[in-house]
């Protein structure tokens, strides 16, 4: 079974999501989890005011109560040219989805981590890089990856792929269903509800195609 993963790395939710999906590829090592950067804010100018930060630390604790994801809530991030714009953190993913495809969930839980526990700004390249780096992905060529046309563009093309498909919100986890979008998971759950969800899916999709364009449903075979 294929899921597809709508997620960002400065969404405090996704974060908060995160261990459930990592019991998820614990637990389910055949399903296939392809993860996108589905944008947040991407090319957000919002910078981080008083009352910004007030607004974040309301729903970093909503999200600690409910999941138990540790938040530095000092925000060592912030500064003057600081703005929550959640695209350089989405084409870091990207990147390394192209060198080390094996290892984006990885570094999607290294960006969460260095910025909500860490306090460190995923929005520089530089900082980007050397958590790159930590994953195998060479710092001069993450660099050159990440500041390409090709790449800017594939990340954009993950926002509207995203939108296609009716994306509300993040975490989201749909799969297709006989051509039909599944949505198995919009927001926060425990492991135990998407469990049972995955478990469901997993008995009743997905009959078996042939070659040349060959089907069969629950009482016959055919083109």
């Amino acid at each position: 079974m294929k899921l597809y993963y709508f997620t960002d790395p400065m969404c405090s939710w996704c974060y908060g999501f995160s261990p459930v999906m990592k019991k998820l590829k614990e637990n389910y090592p055949n399903i296939d989890l392809q993860i996108i950067s589905g944008g947040f804010a991407p090319g957000s100018e919002q910078k981080v005011t008083k009352e910004y930060k007030d607004f974040l630390e309301y729903h970093w604790r909503n999200v600690n109560l409910r999941s138990g994801q540790y938040f530095d809530h000092s925000m060592k991030f912030v500064s003057d040219s600081f703005q929550y714009d959640t695209e350089p953190s989405s084409r870091a993913l990207v990147v390394v989805q192209r060198f080390s495809p094996e290892k984006d969930f990885e570094f999607l839980s290294l960006m969460q981590k260095a910025f909500y526990v860490d306090g460190k700004d995923i929005t520089n390249d530089e900082v980007l890089a050397e958590l790159a780096q930590e994953i195998g992905v060479e710092k001069n060529i993450f660099l050159e990856s990440f500041h390409s046309e090709e790449m800017k563009l594939k990340t954009a093309q993950g926002f509207q792929f995203s939108k296609q498909l009716g994306v509300q919100g993040f975490p989201t986890l749909l799969t297709f269903e006989n051509g039909n979008v599944k949505v198995l998971s919009n927001g926060f759950q425990p492991f135990e509800n998407l469990k049972e969800i995955v478990e469901e899916s997993l008995t009743t999709m997905f009959i078996p195609e042939f070659a040349n364009g060959q089907s069969c449903s629950d009482i016959s075979c055919g083109y």
